[in-house]
């Protein structure tokens, strides 16, 4: 009897103390092919935004060929029921990673953004009008913002259909945001893991917040903005149960027991 609980409490401890998810093979894209193969460009068509995007690849200003866009994409350009005017939320041009789905995952990338306006990571896309995303704007715009935040700031988002407000605010920072660097690399790293989404820069700057499990594709969202994106790495991670509840349990039907 002693010996079977003392093998039972050793399995559930490694459990407890292992880590308690195991990712699988990193996807990494750095665009060195010259190919957009795996890549969908989407402009947000039920917004309408003034455009259309440019996307391409480049020898650009990170390491070697870069992923691209090169227009000004900006906007809702029918007037908003909500403002009266044109640009109340940022709706732009997205790039959409077709490889597969993601559940849990983290996605990093390095930026360099050549203006001061929107930008951001998705995911959970399973359409322009279903998915999440954290977007992040150095300049003041829009203004009246639909949802009442303008510019600058760091939102982190659930788009809520095909028409306005488009987005609900989940978390953002206002008072607390600094402007990220223009003209200089960036680093980004967004973390989905079990329905708890972190978003963090190279400055240290983050956001996070419960959003919920959600499955879909990954990618990239713009608004007025012209940037590079380069050295993207995708780490699926397959989550485990968590084992305390379990060696709690274990270890209370065990003492019932004797």
């Amino acid at each position: 009897m002693k010996i079977s609980i003392f093998v039972t409490l050793m399995f559930l401890s490694v459990l407890l103390f292992s880590n308690f998810s195991s990712g699988a093979e990193a996807i990494k894209i750095d665009f060195e092919d010259g190919k957009t193969d795996g890549w969908e460009f989407i402009d947000d068509e039920t917004a309408k935004p003034k455009g259309p995007s440019k996307w391409e690849i480049r020898d650009g200003k990170l390491d070697g060929k870069s992923l691209y866009q090169g227009s000004n994409i900006w906007g809702n350009a029918p007037p908003s029921k909500g403002t009266g005017k044109e640009d109340s939320c940022l709706l732009g041009t997205y790039a959409i990673y077709q490889g597969k789905d993601f559940t849990d995952f983290t996605m990093e990338m390095d930026v360099f953004a050549a203006d001061n306006d929107g930008m951001g990571i998705v995911w959970g896309f399973t359409g322009q009008d279903k998915h999440h995303r954290v977007i992040m704007i150095n300049d003041k715009w829009p203004s009246p913002a639909l949802d009442k935040v303008g510019g600058p700031f760091m939102k982190l988002q659930q788009r809520v259909g095909p028409e306005e407000p488009w987005y609900k605010i989940i978390e953002v920072v206002k008072d607390d945001y600094k402007p990220y660097a223009e003209g200089k690399r960036l680093h980004w790293t967004l973390s989905v893991i079990n329905g708890e989404a972190k978003f963090k820069r190279e400055d240290g700057l983050s956001i996070s917040a419960t959003v919920g499990r959600t499955t879909g594709k990954v990618g990239i969202q713009l608004y007025a903005q012209q940037a590079d994106f380069d050295n993207i790495v995708i780490t699926p991670s397959t989550v485990a149960v968590d084992a305390r509840g379990k060696l709690a349990t274990a270890w209370s039907s065990i003492k019932s027991s004797q």
